[in-house]
């Protein structure tokens, strides 16, 4: 097995030098990209105007690949929403053979009567899947032996955020009695945490199987003030409970929440459905789709843009299965957190890195499944514009910080043998290209890309490459602008009921919000992604931030109603009732 070391404090003078030396490279290649462009720009402006248009096409290229990536993830989520899991579990964990004959005969009755496309595609998709795990031999699981840990950890959060996050669950189709809650609060929270959890254990605790609250110490040796650190304690202490029940730990589906995680209906059912169902079951994480939804109606516009476009790019990651990796709200197999040692506790990047964590443990023979049911969250959301404006800034430079796990997975890879090198090049390629045009599209194309033209001199601004620059790099960019017309139209696809404190205006303000994309890309997206990257680069490493999250109504909002269920069987009647 590989050795993976999920800290930033090397153990020797080697793996210090090595963990800094791997720290600097993504701000160098930004940096070197800015000032050499800066630089060139005065010195050689037709080198910087062939590189502008090169970039700009690379972007072209880019958005191309984001834009139908998004839009087949929209088809499988319209797909996938409303299904039935928790009755595809009960069918599923029986005689797969009956199951897929039963399947065949839905297929075509619903051919036959002309059912609506999405109900036809999704029994075609879950026939595929069937007949992969009848050809395969998988040993599904009996359903009803899985049970569910369910964490969140919390620091500062209001009661009605984590009540509405409990009452989540409870309306979700599965047995509450086979979950097992856990609310972890961080013990320098003081007097409010222990009034929370009292609160919550009185009204919750006959609710599900067992309810937890747990009180993370701080101070703890080799710590730090970070959320995986909370989740590690809490998990620690549940242990025991589920070594008492005399429960296997390949049974236990952990579900690694926010506190302000609220599971759509049939999140279990999905996730339940996927583990049995897997032959490879306990060496894969299991990746919803996080919306930022809860508030969404009620954050600043701003706010909303970042909001769905971080929606929209996690869409585009449950496309390629190969390259996902966990982000946030995850789930995975209790037996394989034990195994690696739980989360990193010194670390911020908790959700990610647990992810690189297996990955190096298991020698590459680990993955991530995609869930197309989501999970909602909050959208930033404070007592003020500017403050929410500073929110967004700290918490996108949060999310941007996950570069921290870059050194730390090379760190790995020089370690683990076992890993093909083609496997390591694709995770490295993918996590530095990904970083780096997170970073620097904000800047080459706005800025950079007029500097030429600025300070070239008459020299160049008198050559035919200067006389077709801006227009060469104009059409391409608008040619761009697809993806910004599909995100309107997903963003609308997507939305939650507008509630009825807002009329009809605010509808339209979903739309013209997206005028606001130049401004949020460059100073809500760009900007924080090198502040991060250059503090990792000199050193300065960020402290953990947790975002204030707030709600003008305390309970979750739903995504778009779903229209009837999808893919059921129950909705296909048989021969004989259509005769009668």
């Amino acid at each position: 097995m590989g050795v993976f070391i999920p800290s930033p404090r090397a153990a020797s003078r080697r793996d210090a030098l090595l963990q800094r030396v791997f720290e600097m490279i993504p701000g160098l290649l930004l940096w070197s990209t800015f000032l050499g462009l800066f630089v060139f720009s005065f010195l050689r402006p037709a080198w910087v105007a062939v590189f502008i248009i090169a970039y700009d096409l690379y972007w072209l290229i880019r958005v191309t690949y984001f834009s139908l990536f998004m839009w087949f993830a929209y088809r499988r989520v319209r797909v996938e929403w409303g299904t039935d899991w928790r009755t595809r579990c009960e069918k599923a964990s029986g005689e797969i053979s009956a199951y897929r004959r039963e399947i065949e005969g839905a297929l075509a009755r619903a051919e036959g009567k002309g059912a609506d496309k999405r109900g036809r595609r999704s029994l075609r998709l879950h026939l595929q899947e069937i007949r992969r795990i009848e050809a395969e031999k998988v040993e599904v699981w009996d359903w009803t032996t899985i049970y569910h840990l369910v964490i969140f950890p919390t620091y500062r959060e209001g009661i009605e955020i984590l009540r509405a996050s409990l009452n989540a669950l409870l309306q979700a189709d599965y047995p509450s009695d086979r979950m097992i809650v856990v609310l972890a609060f961080e013990e320098r929270e003081g007097i409010p945490a222990y009034r929370k959890a009292k609160a919550l254990r009185q009204e919750f605790q006959s609710s599900f199987g067992a309810l937890f609250t747990t009180f993370h110490p701080d101070g703890v040796p080799g710590e730090a003030r970070v959320k995986g650190a909370n989740m590690a304690w809490a998990a620690r202490q549940v242990r025991p409970y589920i070594d008492e029940a005399g429960i296997a730990y390949d049974r236990v589906i952990l579900s690694a929440f926010d506190a302000d995680t609220c599971v759509d209906r049939q999140y279990f059912g999905c996730l339940t459905y996927n583990y049995i169902t897997h032959p490879q079951r306990t060496r894969r994480s299991y990746q919803p789709l996080p919306m930022y939804h809860n508030n969404i109606w009620d954050a600043p516009s701003f706010a909303r843009v970042v909001a769905n476009s971080t929606t929209f790019w996690h869409m585009v990651q449950s496309i390629r299965p190969d390259l996902l990796i966990t982000f946030s709200s995850h789930a995975m197999s209790f037996q394989a957190l034990v195994e690696v040692g739980y989360w990193p506790v010194n670390v911020i990047s908790d959700d990610s890195v647990i992810f690189y964590s297996c990955y190096l443990y298991y020698d590459g023979k680990y993955e991530t499944v995609p869930l197309y049911v989501p999970v909602s969250m909050d959208a930033n959301l404070a007592e003020s514009y500017w403050r929410t404006l500073i929110n967004q800034y700290k918490q996108m430079r949060r999310w941007a910080w996950g570069i921290e796990k870059f050194p730390l997975m090379m760190r790995g890879f020089l370690v683990n043998r076992a890993i093909p090198f083609r496997k390591k090049i694709k995770h490295v390629f993918r996590m530095l290209e990904g970083n780096y045009s997170w970073a620097s599209a904000s800047f080459v194309i706005p800025i950079f890309g007029i500097l030429p033209l600025l300070v070239g001199g008459r020299e160049f601004n008198q050559t035919v490459l200067a006389y077709n620059f801006y227009s060469t790099t104009r059409s391409i960019l608008s040619m761009a602008l697809v993806g910004v017309l599909l995100s309107v139209f997903l963003c609308h696809a997507l939305l939650p009921p507008r509630p009825a404190r807002y009329g009809r205006w605010k509808t339209i303000s979903m739309t013209l919000q997206w005028a606001l994309v130049p401004f949020s890309y460059l100073f809500l997206v760009g900007l924080p992604a090198v502040d991060a990257q250059t503090r990792l680069m000199l050193g300065r490493y960020l402290t953990f931030w947790v975002t204030d999250k707030r709600r003008k109504e305390g309970s979750c909002a739903a995504a778009r109603p779903e229209r009837g269920r999808i893919a059921g069987l129950a909705e296909i009647p048989e021969k004989k009732e259509e005769v009668g």
